[in-house]
Formats: C-alpha cells, sequence, structure tokens
C-alpha cells in the first residue's frame, strides 16, 4: 500500500510528519542474526553521493511543481542508510531485495522516492485547488516542533541543529516544506473527515472497519507465568485453567448479550490478571497480527455475542474469551489516560490514505535529462566507509 512518507524526521524527532511509507516493507532479516548484520556492515559518508549533482538541480516537475536533488536524496538516502544497516552492502543493485522477494534494490529505492515525492506535490496542488491554507494553530504547532527539536538534537542552538540537519542531507528550507505539507495532510483529513473522524456516519464507520479487518473482544486472562516470569508448576496451570473453565461454562449458559457481558465484566474484575483491563474495559479492538495468534483465531472464530467455546491458550497464558460487535467508541489505541483514538479516526486514517494515493497515481510527472540519466547504483557506489573509532 502506498502511503505518504514520515521517513527519518518521524522516526528521530517526532516532528508529526505524515504516516511512513518509506521503507514500511522493512523487516528484520530471519536468514542472518541483526547483531551479526550490523557487524558487517560499515558506516557510511553518503556526501559523496549527495553531491553527484547540485542540490538545486530540478529531477522531475509534478503537477508543475519541482523536485530538486536535494529532496529526491534525502529519501534516496533514507531508503539506502536503512537497507545497508539492516542487511549488509549492496553490492548488486540488481539483485532481487531480500525484504520483498520480487523487486530489485534499484527498483526499490528509485520507485519509493519517486511514489513518496509524488504523493507529496499531489497533496500540495491538491490542497491549492481546494483552497485549504495552514492555520495559525497549524504553524504555531511546526514552530513549537522546530523549537523542541532545537533544544533536543542542538542543545538550543539553532545553528547546530541546522548543522544536524544538514548530516541527514536537510536543508532548513526543505524542513520546513515537509513539516508544512505535513500539516497541510493533517487540515484536509480534518476538513473532509473530522479530528477523529467525527463526520462520518456510524454505519459507514462500523462497515468500513469490518472491511479493514477489524474485530473486538473480551477476555478472562490468568497468567502462565510468575510474577518472575518464571512457568507455573503443572499442578498451578491446571488449577488455573480448571478455574477458567468453571467461568467459561457459567457465561455459555448465558443467551442474553447484555447479561452475558455484564457477568463476564465482573468476573474479569474479580479475577483476571490482564494489566490492560482498566485501560481498555471496552475489550480489544485489533486488525490481524495485532495480538498474540492463539487469541486472535479463537476471535475469528465466534460469532459475535458468543464466548469461544474452550480455553484458550497463548503464549502469554489462558484465556475466557467473548467475542463483541464493534463499537464507533471503544479505544483502539491510548496516548495517555485521557487520550485515545477510536475507529472513526482509524477509519478516516484509511479513507484519507486510499484518496491521496488515487491524487499520487493521477498526478503529472515531467522528467528532466538528469533524470532519466541517473544511475542510483553509480550514485551509491560513491560512499565512503568510515572506520569505526576503536579501529
Amino acid at each position: 500500500m502506498k502511503r505518504i512518507s514520515a521517513l527519518l524526521i518521524a522516526a528521530f524527532m517526532c516532528m508529526g510528519l505524515l504516516s511512513a511509507c518509506q521503507s514500511s516493507e522493512l523487516q528484520a532479516y530471519t536468514g542472518k542474526d541483526d547483531t551479526e548484520t550490523a557487524k558487517e556492515t560499515a558506516n557510511k559518508d553518503y556526501t559523496p553521493c549527495f553531491e553527484s549533482y547540485d542540490p538545486d538541480e530540478v529531477m522531475m516537475t509534478i503537477n508543475g511543481i519541482d523536485v530538486t536533488w536535494r529532496e529526491l536524496f534525502y529519501f534516496y538516502h533514507y531508503d539506502v542508510s536503512t537497507l545497508e544497516n539492516y542487511y549488509g552492502d549492496i553490492t548488486d543493485w540488481d539483485d532481487t531485495a531480500m525484504f520483498d522477494g520480487k523487486k530489485s534494490y534499484r527498483d526499490y529505492v528509485v520507485e519509493n522516492g519517486l511514489e513518496t515525492v509524488k504523493h507529496y506535490c499531489a497533496l500540495e496542488s491538491k490542497a491549492e485547488d481546494m483552497g485549504v491554507e495552514l492555520s495559525d494553530e497549524a504553524r504555531a504547532k511546526i514552530e513549537e516542533r522546530w523549537k523542541t527539536n532545537v533544544e533536543s538534537y542542538g542543545k538550543g542552538d539553532e545553528e547546530a541543529f541546522i548543522k544536524y540537519l544538514e548530516s541527514t542531507f536537510l536543508s532548513k528550507e526543505l524542513y520546513d516544506h515537509i513539516n508544512e505539507i505535513s500539516a497541510l495532510y493533517e487540515s484536509m483529513r480534518d476538513e473532509m473527515y473530522g479530528t477523529n473522524g467525527d463526520k462520518l456516519e456510524e454505519d459507514e464507520v462500523l462497515q468500513k472497519a469490518k472491511d479493514m479487518g477489524y474485530k473486538r473482544a473480551k477476555h478472562i486472562f490468568l497468567s502462565t507465568y510468575d510474577s518472575e516470569h518464571n512457568k507455573l508448576s503443572e499442578e498451578e496451570l491446571a488449577g488455573k485453567k480448571a478455574q477458567l473453565q468453571t467461568m467459561l461454562d457459567e457465561l455459555s449458559a448465558i443467551a442474553d448479550p447484555v447479561q452475558l457481558e455484564s457477568r463476564l465484566d465482573e468476573l474479569a474484575a474479580q479475577n483476571s490478571e490482564d494489566p490492560g483491563l482498566k485501560t481498555f474495559p471496552d475489550g480489544y479492538t485489533f486488525q490481524e497480527g495485532k495480538m498474540d495468534q492463539a487469541f486472535a483465531e479463537a476471535v475469528s472464530d465466534t460469532e459475535e455475542n458468543k464466548m469461544y467455546p474452550e480455553v484458550v491458550e497463548s503464549s502469554m497464558g489462558y484465556h475466557v474469551i467473548l467475542r463483541l460487535p464493534l463499537s464507533t467508541t471503544a479505544a483502539v489505541e491510548f496516548s495517555s489516560e485521557d487520550d485515545y483514538r477510536s475507529l472513526p479516526y482509524y477509519v478516516a486514517e484509511s479513507m484519507f490514505g486510499a484518496l491521496t494515493d488515487s491524487w499520487a497515481d493521477e498526478c503529472e510527472v515531467v522528467y528532466s535529462k538528469a533524470y532519466k540519466k541517473m544511475d542510483i547504483a553509480k550514485i551509491f557506489a560513491k560512499a565512503k566507509a568510515i572506520e569505526s573509532p576503536d579501529k
């Protein structure tokens, strides 16, 4: 799925940019230990690569907006450095990328960079067409982020922070531009769907969330480990499982959905060892891959307002599980005790993401001669290894 990129800024500076796309497919390679890979990969100076073109060289125009080498290289550099940190030096750019299985390293980096700048330019041009401008509040947030990062990365010295940005191939101008596009993204999404998706109809949210694979469930949980994370004895395990089986038998006999959920809540409050019980009183709302596999499969195999017929053993312990209908008010994720996001936010984010994808696909792209002649392999072959100080 193509999405707008946050890249290095979001990862290391928490500047609140657009949701991550660049290298979103990257995962730790299971064929080799990460530590082993890291030891084999030398730190590199990519400055000679950056110097392949003038920073202000226009590489393409997208919807009439110039994309310079500085901007394009920033995204290339992020991907290449991330790839090489994960998997070791790229020695054959036409080799199939081990994390992808289909694209070559060359195609992955070039296409990912192109998609990123297309999304940025599409958003910028669409905002202009729609007459969406940054509010004073949005600009104030950008300024506050700047001050926070100057303090964190420059120890209060703006010049020091600007030098830090330049070490990542970001100019102050590009930094500001990316943050402004990020703010535009948020402003346009909120204008169309509401700050937390509150402009969407409840039925629309529930149907879309279902299509996105969301499910909701409550459970009573008993851990199979003691307070020091040691596995319990067979006798203790049998006792806990029997305790949950007794609860399951009682709950399975309740036909009324309201009474069933109410009784499970009572039993959970008295017995459950789930540390998230207070944080998620309405249960867990999740997508595939977000919960323990055994737990998720049990929920999937259960009808709404019904108990899973067996005590489930996960990697953490034993569960008695009640699947519930999706709710537009139940928390999906918490930022703090009083700050959480529910399904309307995630549905709005998905809908707006799909819309920005379509805008990017419709972009008019005109490539410069420099871009057409560019060879990404030759450019990054110029990188120089930096020996660690202890050598």
